[in-house]
C-alpha cells in the first residue's frame, strides 16, 4: 500500500495536481506609472489639439481662417503593469488609459472621459518564442524604431498609427525577431446603415499580418506586411469585397549624440492603418467597392545637446492615388499631405520635461484647393 502511495503521489505531482516543492517563484509585481501633461497651443487657424493633416482647414473655409490658442491636460496618462516569472516565463500584462477623446466638454467642469489604449498580456519563452493578447499596436506599425521625438501627440504625416486587439506570436533570436499576428478588421461606414464595418461588422476575415525586425544597438530596421479583404454589406444584403494589403519599412541608426531614422508606407485599401489620413475604400457610383491607395514617408533626426536636452526634427510626406470617382463617392478629398515638426525637450528635476515644437502643415485636394496652418506648441510633462 505504501508503494502505491507513493506513486499516486508522484502522479499528482507530474499532472501539476498537487503543488509539487519548487524553487522560490518570482513574486508577482504591479506597479502603477505614467504622466500627467499640460500641453498649451497657438495657431494661426482653427484646428484641433494636435491635429492630423486631414484636419488641416482648407483656404476656402473663412470660418476656421482666424487664429486660437488651446490649453489642455486629456494626454494625461496612467497606466498599470503587472510582472511575473513562472517555471522562466516571463509574463507582462499592462493596462493603459487616457483621457485623449474629443467627448466631454473643456468648459463645463474641463470633463474629459477616460479611453483605453492598451490592454494586453505577453509571455516570453527562455527559448525565444513569445506571444501576446490583447489591445496593442498593429503589428503593421514600427512602434519600436523610428518613432519621432515629438511634443505633438498625432505625429507626421505618413506614419502608421493604430492600436488593434490582436493576437500575435514570435521568435527572437539575438538581434533577430520574426513575428506574425491576427488582428481585428474594420472600415470605415460605407453600406448598410444596420451594418457598423467600424467595429469589424461584416468583415468575415481578420487582419493577417507579419514582421521581421533586426534589432542591434547601432542600427535598427523591419519589414512589415498586412493582408486583409474589404467587405461591405450593402442595403438588401448583397456585398461588395476588394482584396486588400499594405507594406512598410523603417530603419533608424544611432551615431551618438545624433540619431537617424526613416520609414516607407504602402496602404492598398487600409488607409485606417495610416492615422485615417485617407479612407480605406469607396463606393463608386455604380454601389462597387474600390480600395484607396496611398503612400507615406517620413524621415527625421535627433540631436542630444547634453544629457537632459534634444533637439529633434522630423518632415511627413502623403499622397493618395488620383481615383478622383472614389474620392469624391467617399468624402476623402484629401489628395496629399506634408508635415514638418522642428522641437527642442528638456528634461528636469527628475521626473518633469518641458517641450517647445514648431510644425507646419500643409495639403492639397483632388479638387485643386489647398490648405495650412501654423502651430507654436508648448508641454511640461510630471512621469511618475
Amino acid at each position: 500500500m505504501k508503494k502505491w502511495a507513493v506513486m499516486a503521489v508522484a502522479l499528482l505531482f507530474g499532472a501539476g495536481l498537487v503543488g509539487a516543492p519548487s524553487p522560490a517563484a518570482a513574486e508577482l509585481k504591479v506597479g502603477v506609472s505614467g504622466y500627467v501633461k499640460l500641453d498649451v497651443q497657438y495657431s494661426d487657424k482653427i484646428v484641433g489639439l494636435s491635429p492630423s493633416p486631414s484636419g488641416t482647414p482648407l483656404d476656402t473655409n473663412e470660418e476656421a481662417d482666424n487664429s486660437q490658442t488651446l490649453l489642455d491636460a486629456r494626454q494625461t496618462r496612467l497606466r498599470i503593469d503587472a510582472r511575473d516569472e513562472v517555471g522562466g516565463v516571463k509574463m507582462w500584462a499592462r493596462v493603459e488609459t487616457d483621457f485623449f477623446t474629443s467627448d466631454g466638454n473643456a468648459l463645463t467642469s474641463n470633463s474629459r472621459h477616460l479611453r483605453l489604449r492598451h490592454a494586453f498580456v505577453r509571455g516570453d519563452h527562455p527559448s525565444g518564442f513569445f506571444v501576446l493578447a490583447g489591445q496593442y499596436w498593429s503589428l503593421l506599425m514600427n512602434d519600436t524604431i523610428a518613432q519621432p521625438n515629438l511634443v505633438d501627440f498625432n505625429g507626421p504625416a505618413g506614419q502608421i498609427f493604430s492600436r488593434q486587439p490582436q493576437l500575435r506570436a514570435g521568435w527572437k533570436a539575438g538581434n533577430l525577431v520574426l513575428e506574425a499576428a491576427i488582428e481585428q478588421h474594420s472600415l470605415e461606414n460605407l453600406g448598410a446603415a444596420s451594418v457598423d464595418e467600424s467595429q469589424g461588422r461584416g468583415q468575415d476575415l481578420p487582419l493577417f499580418a507579419g514582421k521581421v525586425s533586426w534589432l542591434q544597438k547601432l542600427f535598427q530596421a523591419e519589414a512589415a506586411v498586412a493582408l486583409a479583404k474589404n467587405t461591405v454589406i450593402l442595403p438588401g444584403g448583397k456585398d461588395e469585397t476588394e482584396a486588400a494589403w499594405a507594406a512598410q519599412i523603417s530603419a533608424q541608426a544611432n551615431f551618438d549624440p545624433v540619431k537617424v531614422f526613416a520609414h516607407y508606407q504602402h496602404l492598398d485599401g487600409l488607409g485606417r492603418l495610416g492615422n485615417g489620413d485617407f479612407p480605406s475604400a469607396g463606393l463608386t457610383a455604380g454601389s462597387r467597392v474600390e480600395n484607396v491607395e496611398s503612400d507615406g514617408l517620413y524621415v527625421g533626426a535627433g540631436l542630444a545637446l547634453t544629457r537632459e536636452t534634444s533637439l529633434n526634427a522630423v518632415y511627413g510626406w502623403t499622397k493618395a492615388d488620383e481615383n478622383r470617382e472614389i474620392a469624391a463617392a467617399s468624402g476623402g478629398s484629401l489628395e496629399k499631405a506634408q508635415s514638418l515638426h522642428v522641437n527642442v525637450l528638456h528634461k528636469f528635476w527628475k521626473h518633469w520635461q518641458a517641450g517647445l515644437e514648431y510644425r507646419r502643415f500643409w495639403v492639397d485636394t483632388f479638387g485643386g484647393t489647398d490648405g495650412a496652418s501654423n502651430i507654436v506648441h508648448g508641454a511640461i510633462w510630471f512621469f511618475f
